[in-house]
């Protein structure tokens, strides 16, 4: 019984850790969230992408490795999509960042925490590798004879190990906006929307030649 418990529960939080660890733009956009607009919206945003993880791990469960392949075949739309609005974003962002703001204006332009849980939402939704990563691992885990519990306690490891380092990005975002000047932040700002544009242009490349 105690296997039962404990090899799922540590399963789970190293799928999870490993799917969101890994810094790619989306991890790019959390931490200029927390230096932006401070650990509560971007806590919202890291509550978003783990809500994400737990929901696809949920699925990979119950699903096992049905629709891996289905998943794979249209990698690079979904690749492409995602690098768009990720451009997008950035762009966005830069936009923001460069130009002269009013007195004050930071804090009257801060997003809300509910508009960022369901920008990150989105954005972590539509990665595909995320899907397959976890419907094959979660595959393996829920086809080795494992109870029903230890599904269950796989997936809430996966999702309580994706928050905790979510939520540890928005705070080193935020502690590192507190410690700054609004200019050095405002400058920090416009080089992390740079580095979400390349990498949206990367994965915008990547969707392409997946197409191709």
């Amino acid at each position: 019984m105690l296997t039962d418990i404990v090899a799922p529960a540590v399963a789970g939080v190293v799928a999870g850790l490993g799917v969101a660890m890994p810094l790619g733009a989306v991890a790019a956009l959390l931490l200029r969230e927390g230096l932006v607009n401070g650990f509560r919206t971007a806590a919202a945003g890291a509550a978003g992408v783990a809500t994400v993880d737990l929901f696809y791990c949920l699925v990979a469960a119950l699903t096992g490795a049905t629709f891996a392949p289905a998943v794979d075949d249209h990698r690079g739309v979904f690749l492409l999509a995602s690098g768009v609005l990720i451009v997008a974003i950035g762009v966005r962002q830069l936009w923001q960042g460069v130009r002269q703001p009013p007195p004050h204006a930071l804090d009257v332009e801060r997003a809300s925490a509910p508009a960022t849980f369901g920008r990150f939402v989105g954005l972590t939704a539509i990665n595909p590798v995320t899907l397959v990563y976890f419907i094959a691992l979660s595959g393996a885990v829920t086809h080795s004879g494992i109870s029903w519990i230890g599904s269950v306690i796989f997936v809430a490891a996966v999702g309580g190990s994706s928050f905790a380092w979510q939520l540890l990005l928005a705070w080193v975002g935020s502690a590192l906006g507190g410690a700054l000047s609004r200019n050095a932040t405002r400058a920090i700002g416009v080089i992390a929307s740079l580095l979400i544009v390349t990498l949206g242009a990367i994965v915008v490349a990547n969707g392409v030649a997946a197409l191709c």
